[in-house]
C-alpha cells in the first residue's frame, strides 16, 4: 500500500503556483516526515492529497487509485485526517466525538451498531485516551485532544493517517509521547505528517520528504536525507550532527551560518577533538573554506561531523596512541593548507601526537590557537608535556577564545 504523488501543482491563483511538480511516496507501514520552512507549500500538499484541494496538474493514488475517481466516503475509508487544531464549540462527550469516526460506515440515521462501538473503543484504547472517554471535549488539555483527534481518525479503519505538525502547541514531554505513539502506530498503518522539529523526525520517521519552495529537494530513508549539507541548503542554517546516547539515532544542533563567506578558497586544517571542534568545523565549511581535520579517533563527536559533512580527516581507531603513519598524514595535510588551526582539548599520550604537531606548525604557517575553557594543568595527562606546550601557545601563538573571534581572524 502506499500514497504516491505524481507531478502535483497547485495554485491559489492562477498566477502564483504554491506546488510545482511534486513527487513523493508514502511506503507501506512506515511513518513519512514532510520537513521544510515555512511557507515552501507543506500544508497545502497535504490537503490535496486529502483530496481537500483539486491540483491544477498532476496526479494523488491511494494504492494505485486515483483519488479523482474516489467518492467522499470511499476516500474517508482509505484515509484519515488530523488537522493543526480542532473547533470545539460543544461539549461533546470524547466518546461520542470519537464515534464520528464512523460515519463513512453508517446509514443516514442509523444507529451505532455493536461493531461501531467495539472499534471506538478500541481506537480510544489505541491512542492512549481511553482513560477520558466520558470528559467533556473542550475540557482538555492539548495532549489529550490530540490523542482524541487521532482516536476519532483511527476510527475511520483507513490504510493511511494524514497529520498536520501533530506536535504544535505541545510540551516537550508530551511531543515525545505523540512521536512514539504514530511510530507504534505505524505497525498496522502508513502515516503521513508535516514535521516542524528536525530532531523528533529523525528520531521517530522512517522516511523524509525535504521540501522547499514547492518542489521536493529530496525524499527517502531518514539517515539519507538529514544530512547537514540538506539541512544548511533548506534552512539556511548550520547544523551539527551527533548520535543520541538511547538509540543512536542523528540529532542535530543548529545555529546562524556567519554573515560573510570567505572571497579566496583557503584550506584550513583543524586539529581537535572530544566534539569541541564541531561548531568550529561547520562554520568554517559554511564560511567557504576548504576544511580539513584530525587526527581523530573514530567515534569521536568531531569525527562523526566531519564524515556527515563530507570533510576530509586523518582518523585513528578509538582509544589508541597515534601511530606513525597517522601522524604522517596529519603532517602531510598540514602541509598543505593555509591554516593551521588547533583547538584545545584534554591530552593524554594517546593524542599527544596532535598538540606536538601542531607546536612544530607554529612559525611555518599561518597558526591560530582556539583557547576554549578547559583548565591546561587538569587536563594534562603527560606529566606535564601538554601543559607546556599550552602554555608557549597562549603566549606566543594569535590566540582566539570562540567560532566568532576566529572566523573575524580568517575573514
Amino acid at each position: 500500500m502506499a500514497i504516491e504523488v505524481k507531478n502535483v501543482r497547485f495554485g491559489y491563483s492562477e498566477s502564483n503556483d504554491v506546488l510545482n511538480d511534486m513527487n513523493f511516496t508514502c511506503h507501506d507501514n512506515r511513518v513519512t516526515g514532510i520537513i521544510g520552512p515555512n511557507g515552501c507549500g507543506k500544508t497545502t500538499v497535504l490537503k490535496v492529497i486529502a483530496g481537500y484541494l483539486r491540483p491544477k496538474s498532476g496526479t494523488v493514488l491511494y494504492n494505485g487509485r486515483h483519488t479523482e475517481t474516489l467518492n467522499s466516503a470511499e476516500l474517508a475509508k482509505l484515509r484519515a485526517v488530523v488537522e493543526q487544531s480542532v473547533y470545539t464549540p460543544f461539549s461533546f462527550p470524547v466518546y461520542d466525538y470519537v464515534m464520528l469516526g464512523r460515519t463513512p460506515y453508517q446509514k443516514n440515521f442509523s444507529a451505532d451498531s455493536e461493531e461501531d462501538h467495539r472499534i471506538v473503543t478500541e481506537s480510544l484504547k489505541n491512542a492512549n485516551a481511553l482513560s477520558f472517554q466520558t470528559r467533556k471535549i473542550n475540557e482538555l488539555s492539548g495532549g489529550e485532544l490530540q490523542r482524541v483527534m487521532i482516536a476519532r481518525a483511527l476510527a475511520q479503519e483507513p490504510d493511511f493517517l494524514l497529520l498536520d505538525e501533530p506536535t504544535s502547541h505541545l510540551d516537550i514531554r508530551h511531543q515525545l509521547e505523540l512521536m512514539k505513539l504514530l511510530s507504534e502506530i505505524s505497525r498496522e498503518k502508513s502515516i503521513l505528517c508535516i514535521i516542524h522539529e528536525i530532531n523528533q523526525a529523525s528520531a521517530y520517521c522512517d522516511d523524509i520528504v525535504l521540501t522547499k519552495g514547492g518542489y521536493v529537494l529530496k525524499e527517502g530513508n531518514v539517515s539519507d536525507v538529514l544530512k547537514t549539507d540538506n539541512i544548511e541548503d533548506v534552512f539556511g542554517v548550520l547544523a551539527m550532527q551527533f548520535k543520541h546516547p538511547q538509540g543512536g539515532k542523528n540529532q542535530f544542533i543548529f545555529s546562524l551560518p556567519p554573515e560573510n563567506k570567505s572571497e579566496k578558497k583557503l584550506r584550513v586544517h583543524v586539529i581537535t577533538g572530544e566534539g569541541r571542534g564541531r561548531q568550529i568545523i561547520l562554520s568554517l565549511k559554511s564560511a567557504g573554506f576548504l576544511v580539513t581535520a584530525g587526527i581523530l579517533n573514530i567515534g569521536d563527536q568531531d569525527y562523526d561531523t566531519c564524515m556527515s559533512s563530507g570533510i576530509e580527516v586523518v582518523s585513528a581507531p578509538p582509544f589508541s596512541r597515534y601511530s606513525d603513519t597517522e601522524i604522517l598524514k596529519l603532517k602531510k595535510m598540514c602541509d598543505c593548507a593555509d591554516v593551521i588551526v588547533f583547538v584545545a582539548t584534554n591530552i593524554g599520550f594517546g593524542n599527544l601526537a596532535n598538540l606536538e604537531t601542531a607546536l612544530g606548525y607554529m612559525n611555518k604557517k599561518e597558526f591560530i590557537f582556539v583557547n576554549t575553557d578547559i583548565n591546561f594543568k587538569k587536563s594534562d595527562m603527560t606529566n606535564g608535556r601538554a601543559t607546556e606546550i599550552y602554555n608557549h601557545m597562549a603566549k606566543n601563538a594569535k590566540v582566539v577564545f570562540n567560532v566568532d573571534e576566529l572566523l573575524s581572524e580568517l575573514l
